[in-house]
Order: structure tokens, then C-alpha cells, then sequence
């Protein structure tokens, strides 16, 4: 494998870029094999690159920081030439760094300096007192960072020409041809950046209130939802906010003490912390992208935070997004570079799910759903929209016959409940003696169209031919929604709409 993948990557060019003058900074993925020759350009301008800190030894690609100073033409990356640039003073750019003391806390500053002048800056200030400015109260444990405008373009090209590349890393599914309601969907989801408000003030930025007033704290992965919105429809305003939204995450909304981001409040930092609540996907894809070491390092932290605080509900106390949540977040950070610590506690809470696994009901039963002589409530929404995925991330990394049996037999159960799509699709229901009861149905709600989740693309493609279900969808997110960036955020998050 690893043969052919060298062969093939030395006969046509890595990546391709019609530079219009201006540096470009970003991560690429690239075969593992051809690393060993170096990289080039074919065309005029200067290259430098390294290994981004994340690996997975068994994969045979790896992803990399590409900086090109270049004037305007189309330039190639190909295999052999220089080696990594590791210490950040190479022919592209030289990055230096400084540390500076202050009387609340310290403070960091990157600086890029181009070859051909251009100067990129990125500063950042960690709290350890409290401090006002321009009237936010900044306390310990805080952070503020702060980027030259254009330093937020350096990874444009994942806006602008990355759409297909996402799909073949992982940020986005393949595209299906002839889907015409995702389209409408997406085009509804780029309204729908244009119409986010973000919090005021510096350390409103990246976040965005609740319909109750509460702050959302990224609800279900805001960065996650901004970064493939732009890098699908190329959308500049959404790339930015992406941005906005990993800095918040790591500067306002981490709890010191256990590593997790706070639950929704209305201060940033008052809510509690819930392993069901906890996301690092976004910020994980904004580091790939945009070759962010600092938000690379803070993924893979959230990462062994989670690890450590595995759900300990009892009755009805245990919850299944406290199982399926975390499990999710941990295997996207598997899929990308190795750790035994995530490893084992994604390995524990995909056993613990195997377990809670009811053949007869053909549900995954959690203390919270629990009824009287034997009943159970059952989510589906969740079941279809987070625990499923969960499971088939956690399939993926590690196949079992057993965990393939209880996937197959939970879409089924899904797709009974769903039958033709007339009514609607199942967000709840309730199981008793294997039996379906009172089951309640949803068109048009973010939580129903999570039930399309779990099911193949045949299945979706059935469904949404229904010309109910068809409206419904076209119709999501409307821009009046009292609650918008939540339900952006739950449709975003879903594969369907992407294909």
C-alpha cells in the first residue's frame, strides 16, 4: 500500500494552488511515503513545511503545516526537495515567539514574518487576576486572544477550493449528485451565518445567546457547524467565526479545575460541567486546517479531560448524550492521531454502551428513560443523531460482529418506527414488552431531522423524496428561530445535509 501510494503521489501533484500573491499558511493531509524525499514546489515562490503534532503510526497519510510565499500563478506541491522546517525559520517565513510578564497574568505573542514583508501576528493573554478592558471583566483562569486580519486568511484556500479535499479527510461525506433538498438546506445554513449575533463586547466573541438569555457555550459544536458550512459553500463570514468560536472555547468557556467546557450560562463561566456537553471536534478541525499547534493541543487535552470524567449517573441520573457524546468526540480524535489514554476510555464507554443494548426492544435503555413494569422512553432523536454515530465511529476503529449486530437491528427499529415518512419522522416513542407505544412525530424541527441521521443515504434519499418531509427540510432554520444558533448548530452537525 504504502509502494503504491509513493508511486502515484510522484507522478501528479500533491495539491494545487493558483496563488493570487498573497502568503498561504494551512494544514494538508499528504501520503506518509513521500515525506521521506521532501517536498517542492513546481512554479515560482518559496515553501516550507512540517509535521503537525498529531499521528497516527498505522496511517498512511499524515497531516502537515504547507506555508507558500508565491506572486500570482498557479504553483504545485510535489514530492521531493526540502525537508521539514521544524524550528519555524525557514525560506517561506521566520516565527518568532515572545513571553512577556504582566501584573494580571502573561502574555504571548506570534509573529510570522514573510519573505516578501508581510508581517502575521497573533497574540495571546492568560489571566491569572482579574483585569478590565473597554469594560469586560476578564478573571483568573481567562484568556483573550487576539489575530492580525491576515493571519484569519492564511488557510483560505480550504474556503475557497477545499470542498472536495474535506470530503476525502473527513470533514465533510462525499457529496451524492442529484440532491437537490440538501442544497436548499445548505443555501439556508449560509443565510443563516449571515444572521448569527455574536455575544457583545471581547469576550462576547465567538459565542452567541440562548432564546432564554443564557450564553450558548458552542451548543452542540457552533465550530464544528461555522467550519463545514464555510469549507462546503465557501463562506467567508462562517470561516471567521469558526475561528472566533475555537478561541472562545479555549479562552472563556474551560473549566480549570477538570479541563471541561462549562454547561450554557449566563456568564461565560457559571454553568457546571457535563461530559454529555463537552465538544472538540470543531476544535480539533480548526487546528487540521488552519495548522493551529494551540488548538490542536487544546483538542487533544478536551480529549484526555474526557477521558477522565466518564459518565457516573445512576437511575435516572444516566443519561444516553452522556454516553454518546463523549464517545463521538473521542473517536473523531482517534481517527486522527494515536493515544492510548482516549483509546481506553473510548473502548470502556463503547462496551458500556454494547451492554445497555436491548435485543427485544431493539433500543440502547439508559437509567433516564426508565418506566414503570418494565417501560422505557425512548429518545430517538438522540439514539439516531448522536448515540448511532457514536457507535459506528466506534465500529469503525474497533469491529466487532456483536456492535454490527445491534447497529443493524436499532436502524431497523428506526425505520419501522419511520415506515413511509407520512407522518412525520419518530423523535420519541415508548417501548414496553417489545412493543412501540404512543409514538410522537416531528416535521421541520432540528431533533426530527436528526432521526435522517442514522439511516443510509438510500434510506434519506427515500424520505426526503416525501413531499413533506421535503418542505420541512428546506424550510430548517428559519431565520426567526428565537433559538438560531442552536438549531444552525444541530443541523449543520448532520452528514445528510452535506451530501
Amino acid at each position: 500500500m504504502a509502494i503504491t501510494t509513493w508511486i502515484a503521489a510522484t507522478l501528479a501533484p500533491l495539491w494545487t494552488w493558483v496563488s493570487d500573491g498573497e502568503p498561504l499558511r494551512l494544514g494538508l493531509r499528504v501520503p506518509r511515503a513521500v515525506l521521506q524525499d521532501g517536498l517542492s514546489l513546481h512554479g515560482r515562490g518559496q515553501l516550507q513545511w512540517r509535521r503537525l503534532p498529531v499521528e497516527r503510526e498505522s496511517a498512511d497519510e499524515v497531516w502537515i503545516e504547507v506555508a507558500i510565499c508565491a506572486p500570482s500563478g498557479t504553483v504545485k506541491l510535489v514530492a521531493g526537495g526540502v525537508g521539514p522546517t521544524a524550528d519555524g525559520r525557514g525560506c517561506a517565513f521566520v516565527r518568532r515567539v515572545e513571553e512577556r510578564r504582566l501584573p494580571h497574568g502573561h502574555e504571548r505573542v506570534v509573529r510570522w514574518e514573510w519573505c516578501d514583508g508581510t508581517v502575521d501576528a497573533q497574540v495571546r493573554t492568560t489571566f491569572t487576576g482579574p483585569w478590565v478592558c473597554e469594560g469586560d471583566r476578564f478573571g483568573p483562569g481567562e484568556a483573550w486572544t487576539r489575530r492580525s486580519a491576515g493571519l484569519v486568511e492564511r488557510a483560505r484556500w480550504w474556503r475557497d477550493r477545499g470542498s472536495a479535499e474535506a470530503a476525502r479527510c473527513g470533514l465533510l461525506p462525499k457529496r451524492s449528485a442529484g440532491a437537490t433538498t440538501p442544497q436548499r438546506v445548505r443555501r439556508r445554513l449560509a443565510a443563516a451565518v449571515d444572521a448569527l449575533v455574536e455575544m457583545p463586547g471581547l469576550r462576547g466573541a465567538g459565542d452567541f445567546r440562548r432564546a432564554d438569555g443564557e450564553v450558548t457555550n458552542l451548543e452542540y459544536d457552533t465550530t464544528y457547524a461555522l467550519l463545514r458550512c464555510a469549507v462546503a459553500t465557501g463562506h467567508r463570514r462562517a470561516l471567521r467565526l469558526a475561528l472566533r468560536c475555537a478561541d472562545q472555547l479555549r479562552d472563556r468557556d474551560l473549566d480549570q479545575r477538570t479541563g471541561l467546557p462549562f454547561v450554557h450560562g449566563d456568564a461565560h463561566r457559571t454553568g457546571r460541567v457535563e461530559a454529555g456537553h463537552a465538544w472538540l471536534r470543531g476544535l480539533l478541525w480548526v487546528g487540521l486546517l488552519a495548522a493551529d499547534d494551540g488548538a490542536l493541543a487544546a483538542a487533544r487535552a478536551l480529549g484526555r479531560a474526557l477521558s477522565g470524567q466518564l459518565p457516573r449517573g445512576v437511575g435516572r441520573g444516566e443519561r444516553l448524550r452522556d454516553f454518546a457524546s463523549p464517545l463521538l468526540e473521542l473517536e473523531a480524535l482517534l481517527r486522527v492521531t494515536d493515544d492510548v489514554v482516549v483509546a481506553r476510555a473510548a473502548d470502556r464507554l463503547g462496551a458500556a454502551v454494547a451492554l445497555r443494548f436491548d435485543r427485544g426492544a431493539r433500543v440502547w435503555r439508559f437509567g433516564e428513560g426508565e418506566e414503570a413494569e418494565g417501560g422505557y422512553f425512548e429518545r430517538a432523536w438522540l439514539t439516531a443523531g448522536l448515540l448511532l454515530p457514536a457507535l459506528v465511529a466506534h465500529h469503525r476503529r474497533v469491529p466487532a460482529a456483536p456492535l454490527r449486530h445491534q447497529l443493524d437491528q436499532g436502524r431497523r427499529q428506526l425505520l419501522d418506527r419511520i415506515g413511509r415518512g407520512a407522518r412525520g419522522l419518530p423523535t420519541h416513542y415508548r417501548s414496553c414488552r417489545g412493543r412501540a407505544l404512543g409514538c410522537h412525530y416531528e416535521v421541520g424541527s432540528a431533533r426530527s431531522f436528526w432521526v435522517l441521521e442514522a439511516l443510509s443515504p438510500r434510506d434519506q434519499r427515500r424520505l426526503l423524496a416525501r413531499a413533506n418531509l421535503r418542505r420541512a427540510a428546506a424550510e430548517l432554520v428559519g431565520l426567526e428561530d428565537p433559538d438560531l444558533p442552536t438549531a444552525f448548530t444541530m443541523v449543520a452537525r448532520c452528514d445528510w445535509v452535506w451530501r
